[in-house]
């Protein structure tokens, strides 16, 4: 919000004058709205705070820590840059955590920023966000006489940290993805609290869900998503714990008529001293390689054939706690189904 409003401000003279004598909720209405459906959604968790929020399956990603935004088209992360460019018009969900030891005051002083620059804001609304108390601020502002940028944001504050989290699309589309972002903001989840008494770097007892275009799964909801390179396989993503030596990662490429037996023989020879296995994953045959990736971690490989793509998965734990790992990997595995 504060690098979005700092933008905006280049603009502010041109917006200002604008609004005078203009109204706002009249211009959108001009054009015919066509709903937009809830569909498929994904889930995204910060690697740091550990909120979680889901967001409509193909929408652009640009994450870090602490701040997630997702975009319906590409490019439309441009306009909501830069207005008046001629950047495709588009829809956006923003979570962004602004530390201050203040968070109320923190919220007013962007809510007044907004207001100085010529947003025309909305009725402030008490709701509720992730089953705590929250402050719902809706907006407009007319760039030109044809862009018009309407959104909400939802302010919450929690101990040392405001969440504000934002809705907003150009012309009608703000209008016209009412439910999606709807959804998106009864998806939003806060971290959950630490249990007592329990070893935290344990992978949680508590599952988020995950869906690829090639399968989803369940996986624990302390373990965060890492960037890998993709390299020549069609899907190549890592989940990472606590413990930063325990990882679950999934590879997908294609068989080109491989069969499984083939597939684990090309494979078994790199891993000399390797323990083989079979087991059964997402109702298939799965063959399988263990062996101690270092003096106290172990490691799995998992491999399938389906619709002539090769899956891989390799699964690494702490050897002290293997019991424990393994009975969330177990999880992990039950839930696993093809697409």
């Amino acid at each position: 919000m504060k690098t979005r409003v700092k933008i905006v401000l280049l603009c502010a003279v041109v917006l200002s004058a604008l609004l005078i004598g203009a109204s706002l909720s009249g211009c959108s209405s001009e054009k015919k709205i066509v709903p937009v459906q809830v569909g498929a959604m994904d889930e995204y968790r910060d690697p740091g705070y550990g909120f979680g929020i889901k967001y409509p399956k193909g929408w652009v990603l640009d994450t870090q820590v602490g701040r997630a935004r997702f975009y319906s088209v590409a490019g439309a992360d441009n306009k909501f840059r830069d207005p008046t460019g001629e950047y495709a018009d588009g829809a956006m969900v923003s979570v962004e955590i602004i530390k201050a030891a203040n968070p109320t005051e923190e919220q007013k002083k962007l809510t007044d920023e907004m207001a100085k620059v010529g947003f025309q804001l909305g009725k402030f609304d008490p709701v509720t966000v992730g089953g705590k108390q929250a402050t719902k601020v809706p907006y407009k502002a007319r760039y030109t006489a044809s862009t018009i940028e309407s959104g909400e944001h939802y302010y919450v504050a929690v101990d040392t940290l405001l969440y504000d989290i934002e809705v907003a699309g150009f012309s009608t589309l703000f209008d016209a993805h009412r439910a999606v972002f709807d959804a998106v903001i009864a998806s939003f989840q806060f971290p959950k609290p630490l249990e007592k008494g329990r070893d935290q770097t344990l992978p949680s007892e508590a599952m988020s869900d995950y869906s690829s275009q090639y399968f989803s799964c369940q996986y624990p909801d302390n373990y965060n998503f890492e960037s890998i390179p993709k390299g020549n396989n069609d899907l190549a993503v890592s989940l990472r714990g606590a413990n930063k030596y325990c990882a679950i990662q999934f590879t997908v490429f294609g068989a080109k008529g491989l069969t499984l037996q083939k597939l684990f023989d090309q494979n078994k020879g790199k891993f000399a001293g390797a323990t083989p296995g079979k087991a059964t994953v997402g109702g298939e045959p799965a063959m399988t390689l263990s062996y101690p990736a270092t003096k106290d971690v172990e490691r799995r490989f998992y491999f399938l054939v389906k619709n002539d793509k090769a899956f891989r998965i390799t699964m690494d734990w702490f050897k002290p706690q293997r019991a424990d790992y393994l009975a969330a990997y177990d999880k992990v595995l039950n839930s696993f189904k093809f697409k």
